[in-house]
């Protein structure tokens, strides 16, 4: 009975936790929810937190996973201080909410979390990337045009997508599995909707740690005893994965509208971000200690309240200074750190697959937010890091039994 109530609270925390990345494109495009309806997966994730502590009266926690939360946690405090010193005079109350349900999301991940759980959310991102990627083809063949234009939401769509897609293709060329076929199909259509996306750059990130991923595999899965032939026919179906990730680059230039950013963005031109990008350095350079204060990372950067940077670092620089980057650098490059170590010293391996996608799914966000998204709707990576220290800690415990 343990271990079956066990088996229901991870599967519920890994659905809730895909939910929670899920929802932005789920109030778009398949069901219109208000607002606050983003809490509820977070406090699925709480009460299932709250159901295990009451059913065995207690967590256990690892000294890495708890260090890295006190971090977390000492960042957003530090940023909710530096409003006391903000420079703008401009309500502060969204980015309090937003800094305020991180920690709550956060919280609750930590309480949570394990390799279970983890296994149930991949695999609960792959579903929601799949039904996104099949609405984003409807909607061209609706308008029976690849031009592009007149499709909104996406941004979000394609985090959905790009983290759907890493994790599916680390899926099918990881794991063990009689499902390759699927994996194949289902990793070529995830890279076509990515490149169908419209957002350039998650595009060119997936497809870059797509074409990294394929190198780590082929270079820890080296041909010993095959013949030439024989090793083409055993790799066959991550050779044609590979493929298709070339032809989905062709199929993003027959996007107009993405063709046309990818054309000015290949010819040395980044837009918006440019002016953004220069404007918030020479912001930092005049306040880098502590910063702005909280929420004025528009003002600087673009002169409107409601703007950002389009870089996480960015961003945290202009509102809280050198500390808050410091904080904010050792939280973000921490479980890519510890994973690597780790990896090296033979504690994690390639017969633990879930430490795969989902550092691969992390580095992706991680770029994401250093040149798309704001800073304080990272409640999702901000997690995931989270959820990477905490896998990694319990493989790493698994290996030393």
């Amino acid at each position: 009975m343990f271990s079956l109530k066990e088996k229901h609270l991870d599967r519920l925390n890994g659905f809730a936790f895909a939910i929670l990345l899920a929802m932005p494109v789920i109030r778009n495009d398949i069901i219109t929810l208000p607002g606050p309806a983003v809490v509820l997966p977070a406090f699925i994730l709480l009460l299932t937190a709250a159901i295990r502590l009451f059913n065995y009266g207690t967590v256990k926690f690892s000294i890495n996973s708890i260090g890295y939360f006190y971090f977390v946690l000492l960042l957003f405090l530090y940023l909710l201080l530096s409003g006391f010193w903000h420079s703008f005079g401009l309500s502060l109350t969204q980015d309090i909410i937003k800094i305020i349900f991180i920690v709550f999301v956060s919280t609750s991940v930590i309480l949570t979390f394990n390799l279970r759980a983890a296994e149930h959310f991949v695999n609960w991102v792959i579903f929601f990337s799949v039904i996104s990627t099949i609405l984003l083809i409807s909607y061209y063949v609706q308008a029976a045009s690849l031009r592009g234009f007149g499709i909104g939401n996406y941004l979000t769509r394609a985090q959905l997508i790009g983290v759907g897609a890493l994790a599916c293709y680390s899926k099918l060329l990881f794991y063990p599995s009689n499902h390759k076929k699927l994996y194949l199909f289902l990793t070529g259509l995830l890279f076509l909707g990515l490149a169908l996306s419209l957002a350039r750059a998650a595009f060119l990130t997936g497809v870059v740690l797509a074409v990294f991923i394929t190198l780590f595999y082929f270079h820890t899965h080296k041909a010993k005893s095959y013949t030439l032939t024989e090793w083409f026919f055993n790799k066959s179906t991550r050779i044609l994965s590979f493929v298709f990730v070339g032809l989905v680059i062709i199929v993003a230039f027959q996007v107009e509208r993405t063709a046309d950013r990818l054309r000015r963005l290949l010819g040395g031109s980044i837009g918006a971000r440019q002016d953004l990008w220069e404007n918030s350095v020479i912001g930092f350079l005049e306040a880098p200690i502590i910063g702005y204060g909280l929420g004025s990372s528009g003002m600087v950067s673009f002169d409107s309240a409601t703007y950002y940077p389009h870089n996480l670092y960015l961003q945290v620089l202009i509102d809280g200074g050198i500390i808050a980057f410091l904080l904010l650098l050792s939280i973000t490059i921490f479980p890519l750190i510890y994973a690597y170590r780790l990896y090296m010293n033979g504690y994690l391996t390639l017969k633990t697959y879930i430490w795969i996608p989902i550092i691969t799914c992390y580095s992706f966000l991680l770029l994401e937010f250093a040149k798309s998204s704001n800073f304080y709707d990272a409640r999702v990576f901000i997690a995931l890091g989270i959820v990477s220290v905490i896998i990694i800690d319990q493989l790493r415990r698994l290996k030393t039994k």
